[in-house]
C-alpha cells in the first residue's frame, strides 16, 4: 500500500495541471500494476472535500460523485470506507459537510455514546447531541 497525499489525489481527479496530471495518473497507475493499493486517510478525504468546494467551487452533489466514484475505485484503500460511505449518503440528504459526519460515525465506531456540537446542521442526525 503507497499513501496519497491531498494534492496528488485533486491533480488526479481535476486533471488542471497537465503536467502533474500524468505523474500523478502514472503513479496511480503505476502502484496498481504492482499488485498495491494507493491508500487515502480520512484527513485527506477531509481536505479533498475542503479543496473541491473552495478552489474548484464543485457543488454538493459533483462532489459527493467524486467522493463516490474514488470509494467504489480498486486502486483506492481507505482508513476507514464504511465511514467514509455512510458519510457521504449522509451528505447528500442532510446539510452539514463530509467531515462533520465522518467525525460524528467515526466517534460513533470508537464507542462513543454521542458526539456534542454547537453545529445546527448536525441537528437530527443518530449519535449527535446539540449544545
Amino acid at each position: 500500500m503507497n499513501g496519497l497525499d491531498t494534492n496528488i489525489l485533486v491533480r488526479y481527479l481535476i486533471q488542471d495541471d497537465l503536467e502533474q496530471w500524468k505523474l500523478a495518473k502514472e503513479y496511480i497507475k503505476q502502484v496498481k500494476v504492482s499488485g498495491k493499493t494507493c491508500f487515502i486517510n480520512n484527513i485527506v478525504l477531509c481536505e479533498l472535500v475542503w479543496v473541491l468546494k473552495s478552489s474548484y467551487k464543485l457543488t454538493k452533489n459533483e462532489i459527493t460523485e467524486v467522493l463516490e466514484k474514488i470509494l467504489r475505485a480498486d486502486a483506492f484503500d481507505f482508513e476507514n470506507r464504511e465511514a467514509a460511505w455512510w458519510s457521504v449518503q449522509q451528505m447528500k440528504k442532510g446539510k452539514a459537510d463530509f467531515s462533520d459526519y465522518l467525525i460524528s460515525k467515526l466517534n460513533a465506531q470508537a464507542g462513543c455514546s454521542e458526539t456534542v456540537t454547537f453545529d445546527t446542521k448536525l441537528q437530527g442526525v443518530e449519535g449527535i447531541r446539540l449544545l
